[in-house]
């Protein structure tokens, strides 16, 4: 039995027109995990949130909030977030 793989040859047009659907599904498929996530909004929305972006505990986030690292705070809804840039410049003041 021949085990040779099996192989599909297209003509160039059809090549091309293959990889341009392939980007573009590759690219939908991006954008909309980069949506899902959040990962191009400016703010973190919780403590948790914080210390991931951070790569900290959050025990760690807490002690840097009292030591004055900028957050706010929505006590209606027990909501704390962070703007990244704030966040960002006092870390780097420190």
């Amino acid at each position: 039995m021949d085990q040779s793989p099996f192989r599909v040859v297209l003509s160039p047009e059809y090549d091309e027109q293959l990889k341009k659907q392939v980007m573009a599904t590759i690219k939908q498929a991006v954008e909309e995990a980069r949506r899902q996530t959040g990962i191009d909004s400016p703010w973190l929305s919780s403590k948790h949130a914080i210390a991931k972006w951070l790569k900290v505990t959050d025990t760690t986030v807490t002690v840097l909030i009292k030591s004055g690292m900028p957050i706010h705070e929505m006590p209606e809804v027990n909501k704390i977030m962070g703007y990244k840039r704030e966040i960002t410049e006092w870390v780097l003041s420190q």
